[in-house]
């Protein structure tokens, strides 16, 4: 468990700010929501998936609520 949230193991982070994504805007930044990883799509804005994934987990706690109002009220 204590891998799965781990900040050197960003993939959990990544899946979940993709599938908020795919939630608010109707498709995610990569478009295979079930498999990320190496064998996966590679994102369509890899910059922007890593940047709110570090922000998911080290500024915002894992809070989605803090991830949901930084994605809808960003320009």
């Amino acid at each position: 468990a204590y891998w799965l949230t781990d900040k050197e193991n960003p993939l959990t982070a990544r899946t979940v700010v993709n599938r908020v994504w795919q939630q608010l805007f109707g498709r995610g930044l990569v478009n295979t929501l079930e498999d990320m990883g190496t064998q996966s799509d590679t994102p369509s804005h890899q910059e922007l998936l890593d940047y709110v994934a570090w922000q998911l987990m080290h500024e915002y706690d894992w809070s989605l609520k803090k991830l949901i109002r930084e994605i809808v009220l960003s320009n």
